[in-house]
């Protein structure tokens, strides 16, 4: 559907607001993977949108000639998602300008505005799925950064281009977690594209004209492309992270720390389940001969496994140094196929810790499990001299707000701004994951 327009005189502000939203729906990637369309109203910067969703449960097996059933009140799990980003952006035009050549600048500048606000805002989105807080006690993970990850590896166990056992990794996970078979997404580097992309040459005929591999190879990622159960689109914001290559303070290069041993860690629980169901979440002691590095932090990726064998990798949940030289790293391990591991999957004295160099940390998501806010800020009022224009897109919701006036006389100038009021959050980390490779 076209946009709506807000009722006002002022034609080319209106027809600038028009072609950047126009352009920042055609580039901006994470908007378009996600939920955006709910709860409508009016809001301001910082104020929450809301997230209910009712939790999980489990029916029971039922004998009334021997016990009556057990009725207990319906639970849910409630979030927000706080409109934090006011995206702005201005630029000043002067009167000693040609009277066409200012209007045809500010024309111009339409795609302009959605390239300065698609960029930061999809860094931004992609930014949730790999930040953590530091926590202590007990945790119920619910709105949190995915901790399910998969791994492009090669039969050396190291790190490798992207490939289609990365995106069926990432369908475990999901699966794993119940996650509905429709609308998921997975934004990938461009490095991670070109790579994908090989693979589709050995797609030829009618299998190609079947699947779209022909167009594939003929055009690239100019959209989404339907892969392994997965829409797969490209993204120039993907995350990375720089490998520690000295794990220890002790002297010399220490790349790599021993596993002494490892337990169940009870403290990270699901939000959404009515009953205690923990996330899996283990302790892994190491062995360190001063104390643990500063460079090691929670909310990187940690590798378990040998030189030949990556057994595991999981987002660092917890870091405890009470024990300087045995520092305790929690997290969730999953295997490289996706499959979540248990505690007897890590072999003290066999396997070592390490954080690795990962040059795309790719992303996976259900359009669920991402959620975005776009909402209007209040134009100018009558009489302030000044001439706005304020655009929904009614499929996206994305909203673009473009204000022109406070004309100074000392420099024959006018001041001209676009804004975008927004917020994102993932609202059920269940729904994402995370895909690693080269």
């Amino acid at each position: 559907m076209p946009p709506t327009f807000t009722s006002n005189d002022a034609l080319l502000v209106t027809k600038i607001a028009q072609s950047a939203l126009t352009q920042l729906n055609l580039m901006a990637q994470y908007p378009k993977v996600c939920v955006t369309n709910y709860e409508p109203g009016a809001f301001e910067q910082g104020n929450d949108v809301k997230i209910r969703r009712p939790k999980r449960r489990r029916a029971s097996e039922l004998n009334p000639r021997v016990a009556a059933g057990t009725f207990n009140e319906a639970a849910f799990f409630s979030g927000t998602v706080t409109l934090e980003k006011l995206w702005f952006d201005g630029w000043v035009t002067y009167s000693i300008d040609a009277p066409n050549a200012i209007a045809r600048y500010i024309q111009e500048t339409g795609s302009q505005m959605a390239d300065a606000i698609a960029t930061p805002n999809d860094e931004y989105m992609n930014s949730l799925f790999t930040t953590w807080t530091a926590t202590t006690g007990n945790v119920a993970l619910g709105t949190h950064a995915p901790v399910g990850v998969s791994a492009c590896v090669d039969s050396s166990g190291q790190l490798t281009s992207f490939n289609s056992a990365g995106l069926v990794g990432a369908g475990v996970i999901l699966d794993k977690e119940n996650v509905p078979k429709a609308d998921r997404y997975a934004l990938i580097s461009p490095v991670a594209a070109g790579s994908f992309l090989q693979d589709s040459v050995a797609i030829t005929g009618f299998a190609a004209a079947s699947i779209g591999g022909g167009l594939a190879i003929q055009n690239g990622f100019q959209s989404f492309l339907p892969r392994f159960g997965f829409s797969v689109g490209q993204s120039n914001v993907i995350s990375s992270q720089a490998g520690v290559a000295d794990l220890d303070t002790t002297v010399g290069t220490q790349a790599t720390l021993p596993i002494a041993s490892r337990a169940a860690n009870l403290n990270f629980t699901y939000a959404d389940n009515t009953s205690t169901t923990y996330v899996g979440a283990i302790d892994i002691t190491l062995t360190a001969t001063t104390a643990l590095s500063a460079s090691v932090a929670v909310g990187q990726i940690a590798r378990i496994g040998t030189a030949s064998k990556a057994t595991a990798f999981g987002v660092i949940l917890r870091i405890n140094t009470a024990t300087a030289t045995a520092p305790i790293i929690t997290l969730v391990p999953f295997a490289p196929n996706g499959t979540k591991l248990s505690i007897g999957d890590i072999t003290p004295g066999t396997d070592v810790f390490s954080i690795p160099s990962i040059p795309s940390i790719n992303t996976v998501n259900h359009r669920e499990g991402l959620l975005m806010a776009t909402r209007r800020i209040a134009e100018p009022s009558p009489g302030s001299g000044a001439i706005a224009a304020s655009l929904t897109d009614s499929d996206s919701n994305l909203t673009i707000q473009v204000v022109r006036g406070n004309y100074d006389t000392g420099t024959v100038s006018e001041k001209n701004a676009y804004y975008m009021l927004t917020g994102s959050k993932i609202s059920d980390f269940r729904k994402c994951a995370l895909i690693l490779s080269l």
